[in-house]
Protein backbone atom coordinates (compact mmCIF):
# COMPACT_ATOMS: atom_id res chain seq x y z
CA UNK A 1 0.00 0.00 0.00
CA UNK A 2 2.51 2.27 0.67
CA UNK A 3 4.24 1.95 -2.21
CA UNK A 4 1.52 2.35 -4.52
CA UNK A 5 0.53 5.54 -2.75
CA UNK A 6 4.55 6.88 -3.17
CA UNK A 7 4.17 5.78 -6.69
CA UNK A 8 0.76 7.71 -6.77
CA UNK A 9 2.29 10.45 -5.30
CA UNK A 10 4.82 10.39 -7.95
CA UNK A 11 2.80 10.24 -10.50
CA UNK A 12 1.04 13.40 -9.98
CA UNK A 13 4.04 15.49 -9.44
CA UNK A 14 4.92 14.32 -12.60
CA UNK A 15 1.80 15.59 -14.04
CA UNK A 16 2.06 18.92 -12.15
CA UNK A 17 5.90 19.57 -13.75
CA UNK A 18 5.13 18.69 -17.10
CA UNK A 19 2.38 21.17 -17.45
CA UNK A 20 4.81 24.05 -17.66
CA UNK A 21 4.52 25.47 -21.15
CA UNK A 22 8.29 25.86 -23.15
CA UNK A 23 7.88 29.05 -23.62
CA UNK A 24 6.93 30.54 -20.56
CA UNK A 25 9.36 33.19 -19.43
CA UNK A 26 9.04 32.62 -15.63
CA UNK A 27 10.25 29.17 -15.85
CA UNK A 28 12.87 27.11 -17.23
CA UNK A 29 12.66 23.18 -18.00
CA UNK A 30 14.95 20.00 -17.52
CA UNK A 31 14.50 17.41 -19.75
CA UNK A 32 15.71 14.27 -18.82
CA UNK A 33 16.79 11.42 -21.58
CA UNK A 34 16.79 8.14 -19.67
CA UNK A 35 19.72 5.94 -21.49
CA UNK A 36 19.83 3.14 -17.84
CA UNK A 37 17.78 0.22 -18.68
CA UNK A 38 15.32 -1.60 -15.87
CA UNK A 39 14.60 2.40 -14.70
CA UNK A 40 10.88 2.86 -12.83
CA UNK A 41 11.23 6.05 -11.33
CA UNK A 42 13.86 8.91 -11.07
CA UNK A 43 13.58 11.24 -7.95
CA UNK A 44 15.73 14.56 -8.04
CA UNK A 45 16.87 16.95 -5.83
CA UNK A 46 17.78 20.55 -7.08
CA UNK A 47 19.66 23.07 -5.17
CA UNK A 48 21.04 26.66 -5.63
CA UNK A 49 24.13 27.79 -5.55
CA UNK A 50 24.79 24.43 -3.66
CA UNK A 51 22.05 24.49 -1.20
CA UNK A 52 19.36 22.16 -1.23
CA UNK A 53 16.51 23.81 -2.36
CA UNK A 54 13.79 20.98 -3.10
CA UNK A 55 12.84 17.65 -4.53
CA UNK A 56 10.21 15.83 -6.41
CA UNK A 57 10.12 12.65 -8.66
CA UNK A 58 9.26 11.27 -12.28
CA UNK A 59 7.54 7.91 -13.14
CA UNK A 60 5.89 6.88 -16.44
CA UNK A 61 2.00 7.35 -15.78
CA UNK A 62 1.13 3.69 -17.04
CA UNK A 63 4.27 2.11 -14.65
CA UNK A 64 6.32 1.36 -17.57
CA UNK A 65 10.05 1.52 -17.53
CA UNK A 66 11.30 4.44 -18.80
CA UNK A 67 13.33 5.14 -21.82
CA UNK A 68 14.96 7.79 -23.84
CA UNK A 69 11.24 8.48 -25.02
CA UNK A 70 10.40 9.17 -21.65
CA UNK A 71 8.21 12.40 -21.26
CA UNK A 72 10.55 13.51 -18.76
CA UNK A 73 10.44 17.55 -18.23
CA UNK A 74 10.04 18.44 -14.59
CA UNK A 75 9.70 22.55 -14.99
CA UNK A 76 11.08 24.71 -12.47
CA UNK A 77 8.98 28.60 -11.78
CA UNK A 78 10.73 31.71 -10.49
CA UNK A 79 7.32 30.84 -8.06
CA UNK A 80 8.92 27.76 -6.99
CA UNK A 81 12.08 29.04 -6.70
CA UNK A 82 10.81 32.85 -4.54
CA UNK A 83 11.97 34.39 -7.60
CA UNK A 84 15.67 33.56 -6.71
CA UNK A 85 18.32 33.46 -10.07
CA UNK A 86 18.60 30.45 -11.21
CA UNK A 87 22.54 31.04 -12.24
CA UNK A 88 23.35 29.02 -9.54
CA UNK A 89 20.84 26.07 -10.26
CA UNK A 90 22.36 22.42 -9.92
CA UNK A 91 19.95 18.52 -9.67
CA UNK A 92 21.05 15.27 -8.92
CA UNK A 93 18.81 12.06 -10.06
CA UNK A 94 18.18 9.21 -8.29
CA UNK A 95 17.09 6.22 -10.27
CA UNK A 96 14.53 3.47 -8.66
CA UNK A 97 13.87 -0.29 -10.50
CA UNK A 98 10.66 -1.84 -10.02
CA UNK A 99 9.56 -2.87 -6.82
CA UNK A 100 12.82 -0.84 -4.95
CA UNK A 101 12.15 1.20 -2.31
CA UNK A 102 15.83 2.87 -2.33
CA UNK A 103 17.70 4.22 -5.16
CA UNK A 104 20.05 2.49 -6.84
CA UNK A 105 22.43 5.25 -6.78
CA UNK A 106 22.65 8.95 -6.69
CA UNK A 107 24.37 11.00 -9.76
CA UNK A 108 26.71 13.76 -8.66
CA UNK A 109 24.90 17.39 -9.15
CA UNK A 110 24.96 18.77 -12.78
CA UNK A 111 25.68 22.30 -12.56
CA UNK A 112 22.70 24.46 -14.82
CA UNK A 113 23.61 27.47 -15.41
CA UNK A 114 20.08 28.09 -15.67
CA UNK A 115 17.80 30.98 -17.20
CA UNK A 116 13.84 31.80 -17.35
CA UNK A 117 12.39 30.95 -20.84
CA UNK A 118 15.02 28.16 -21.37
CA UNK A 119 14.96 24.42 -21.72
CA UNK A 120 18.02 22.29 -20.62
CA UNK A 121 18.45 18.33 -21.56
CA UNK A 122 20.48 15.94 -19.29
CA UNK A 123 21.35 12.84 -20.12
CA UNK A 124 20.83 10.07 -17.20
CA UNK A 125 23.02 6.94 -17.87
CA UNK A 126 24.67 3.91 -16.00
CA UNK A 127 24.01 1.14 -14.29
CA UNK A 128 23.51 -0.04 -10.61
CA UNK A 129 26.88 -2.01 -10.88
CA UNK A 130 29.19 0.79 -12.95
CA UNK A 131 27.34 3.99 -11.11
CA UNK A 132 24.55 6.47 -12.84
CA UNK A 133 26.02 9.64 -14.54
CA UNK A 134 23.66 12.59 -15.21
CA UNK A 135 25.40 14.94 -17.86
CA UNK A 136 24.01 18.26 -19.39
CA UNK A 137 24.02 18.47 -23.16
Amino acid sequence: MKKSLCFLGACLLCLGLTSCAAAEQDAFQVQIICRSSGIQQIFWSCYLDGVFYGSGGMADLDGEELTAESELVPCFSRAYLDGADPIGFSIDFSPYAEGRTTPLGTTDQVSIPAQYGACYTVILSGDEATGFQAELQ
